[in-house]
């Protein structure tokens, strides 16, 4: 080995707080040094010239290496590092910066990208089955034909939401917030593509329980309750349970106040009678059960539109509920319509 040096440039513009870099390193093979050269390095010359915690190593060249278990990268600079046609299987890359590395070709299962800076990182045909990218920075990071397991492990919370609750406003704050949401639909789209449609459920749920969080916090009260709406009535659109469960409940809400509130007329071929109840507390339990039980029947048929007319409501404000029944029967029936041909993705 010759004591000339390496010399190699790794620019990084556009690469926050990265800067250039000149590797003054002892060459190796080719005028370049260990981590610069062409050639395929042997395992253990990386492990005998293993770097020093904090060393920058941007632009490495790991090209075909085979870097199976070893920890020596963890927590380096290796912005723009080429690892195509690497093996990287359960190697130890947490912490490391990997900002615009390549992954093309990689076998890399079981590794650990764990709490390391992927930000517009390239995954291209790359197998991160069993990989684990818990507390990584994902934003802009490609995960173009990459094969995951259930075993691949991601943060059910994006770190940038914990920055933005920590933080920050301003500018800054929507940054984390373009982030966040980046991040969780890329999940969905790459869990979608790997058969997974449980999991891109949970990281949809996830992004729209951030986004009515964000407009909570950012004051846009209008979207947040349309939001907060959303998930309990219908679980932003992937829960027909709950769409039904809410159509019981407002018939039953319904039911329970059309004969406080004037009472309802039922028309026979000879008499009307009306089941109004003035004071619940005086009212014998087997009339009351009698008039409810009528009510519920006419609160159904007025939540359906079905409009039989054996029953009507007697005063204004009884008119008035079954009015807002109605028109709430309708959009919950077509919420429901709605919800089943959107869980058809899921």
């Amino acid at each position: 080995m010759t004591t000339e040096r390496c010399g190699h440039v790794t620019n990084s513009s556009g690469v926050d707080d990265a800067g250039a870099v000149c590797c003054w390193r002892p060459t190796w093979r080719d005028d370049r040094c260990l981590w610069h050269t062409e050639s395929v390095v042997p395992t253990t010359a990386y492990e005998r010239q293993a770097p020093a915690p904090g060393e920058r190593l941007d632009g490495a060249n790991f090209e075909g290496a085979r870097l199976n278990d070893t920890s020596i990268l963890a927590g380096q600079s290796l912005v723009e590092a080429d690892f195509s046609n690497a093996v990287v299987d359960d190697a130890d890359l947490s912490g490391a910066d990997l900002r615009r590395a390549t992954f093309r070709d990689v076998d890399a299962h079981g590794a650990s990208f764990r709490d390391a800076n992927l930000h517009d990182a390239v995954f291209v045909f790359a197998d991160l089955r069993g990989a684990d990218f818990r507390g990584a920075r994902l934003y802009r990071a490609g995960l173009t034909d990459v094969r995951i397991n259930l075993e691949t492990s991601f943060s059910e919370r994006a770190v940038y939401e914990a920055e933005i609750d920590r933080e920050l406003s301003g500018d800054s704050a929507v940054e984390r917030a373009e982030s966040a949401q980046w991040v969780y639909s890329e999940l969905q789209r790459l869990y979608r593509e790997n058969a997974f449609p449980k999991q891109a459920n949970a990281f949809y749920l996830r992004e729209m329980d951030f986004r009515r969080r964000e407009a909570w916090r950012t004051g846009n009260y209008r979207r947040a309750i349309r939001l907060a709406g959303s998930r309990w009535v219908m679980r932003y659109g992937t829960s027909p349970w709950r769409v039904v469960a809410t159509s019981v409940l407002l018939i039953l809400v319904c039911a329970g106040l059309y004969p406080l509130t004037g009472g309802i007329q039922e028309v026979g071929t000879e008499t009307a009678v009306t089941y109004e109840i003035d004071d619940p507390t005086e009212t014998p339990s087997r009339v009351l059960g009698r008039a409810y039980l009528k009510s519920l029947y006419f609160s159904v048929i007025t939540f359906a539109t079905l409009g039989y007319g054996d029953i009507q409501p007697v005063a204004g404000m009884a008119r008035a509920i079954a009015a807002a029944e109605t028109l709430l029967g309708s959009l919950l029936m077509a919420l429901l319509v709605f919800v089943l041909t959107q869980s058809v993705r899921y």
